[in-house]
């Protein structure tokens, strides 16, 4: 899917002019897609490419280091989830008719230091010299950036810009590094009871998601006026991907709506496989991907502005949602 790259340049111009424009072009982009892609953003190439150095590395770790941070049970993703932990498709296999995958791929995820109901695990890390120090400033690195984009979203949808600066104090947001390990295409898609996938078909439940992705491809969005109809997004690091996430859909009153999305073969090796080779394999993927999230306690219904014909939703907070959301992607 080719939807418009937005050049971040226009916001740190000085002209507001060019700023208002890409306010609008956001909201374009979002209401039409419910992704943008945006180049000239302010987290550093070189940065990007350390982080996924960081992420290779632990990766690679043995298994059995990785488990010294396993993800503890819980809503707030937090530590190493090995392959089959996570199970997206439990969020949307109801209302689809979807088998149950086995997803292949595993996990870092990370909090805010100051977030103490739900620490982070770094015991498996101090085997990589550096590694807690860069992702922590990594982390605040991404949560600047996605204030900055909350204020432009706000101007283009014709709010202050200042108007979601107090839904997102509390800086529970979620930090995740993903590997995808190489898989044949034919186990991925072979339909049987045991079908497996790289990741489930699922929106996002915060605010905004931030994403850089290497250049394997698989990452793919459901068009909104042809359900099932499945398009690849092509653009990858240093180009930023940012999609719309369930609170933002609920505060917009479907104005903006997040858009289910997938990673799958891509496409050019779904041809090989579908003409059953047995050799065709997917390489390894990883990608770099920030949840920004409202505080917990904060209302997501639907804002007095996108309420002229009457709410979609009822009222309930971030957390709830969070915890409604998160608890069904997790094994019993």
């Amino acid at each position: 899917m080719d939807f418009p790259q937005l050049d971040y340049a226009d916001v740190t111009s000085g002209d507001p002019a060019r700023r208002e424009r890409f306010a609008a072009e956001l909201v374009k982009s979002f209401e039409t897609f419910g992704f943008a892609s945006i180049i000239n953003h302010e987290v550093p190439e070189e940065t990007i490419k350390e982080c996924f150095e960081y992420s290779r590395k632990f990766f690679a770790l043995p298994h059995e280091t990785k488990m010294l941070s396993k993800h503890p049970r819980g809503i707030a993703p937090r530590g190493y989830s090995f392959v089959g932990q996570e199970n997206l498709s439990s969020l949307t296999r109801a209302d689809r008719n979807m088998a149950k995958y086995i997803e292949t791929k595993e996990s870092w995820d990370q909090g805010a230091p100051n977030d103490t109901p739900n620490p982070t695990n770094w015991a498996a890390t101090e085997a990589i010299p550096g590694f807690r120090e860069f992702m922590e400033a990594m982390f605040n690195t991404m949560h600047d950036f996605e204030e900055r984009l909350l204020s432009a979203l706000a101007l283009g949808l014709g709010l202050p810009a200042t108007h979601f600066d107090r839904m997102h104090t509390d800086r529970v947001n979620e930090f995740r590094l993903l590997h995808y390990p190489e898989v044949k295409v034919k186990d991925i898609l072979t339909p049987d009871a045991t079908q497996r996938t790289r990741a489930s078909e699922h929106t996002d439940f915060g605010s905004l998601t931030l994403l850089f992705q290497d250049s394997v491809g698989g990452l793919e969005v459901e068009a909104h006026d042809q359900p099932g109809t499945f398009y690849p997004i092509k653009a990858a690091s240093p180009a930023m991907i940012i999609n719309i996430g369930d609170s933002m859909q609920r505060w917009t009153n479907d104005r903006l709506r997040s858009t289910i999305h997938r990673v799958s073969v891509p496409a050019a090796l779904r041809k090989a496989g579908e003409d059953g080779s047995e050799d065709a394999v997917i390489p390894s993927r990883y990608s770099i991907v920030f949840f920004g999230k409202p505080n917990r306690d904060v209302s997501l219904y639907p804002f007095p502005q996108f309420m002229k014909t009457g709410t979609k939703y009822p009222d309930i907070t971030a957390g709830e949602y969070n915890h409604v959301r998160v608890v069904t992607t997790q094994p019993q």
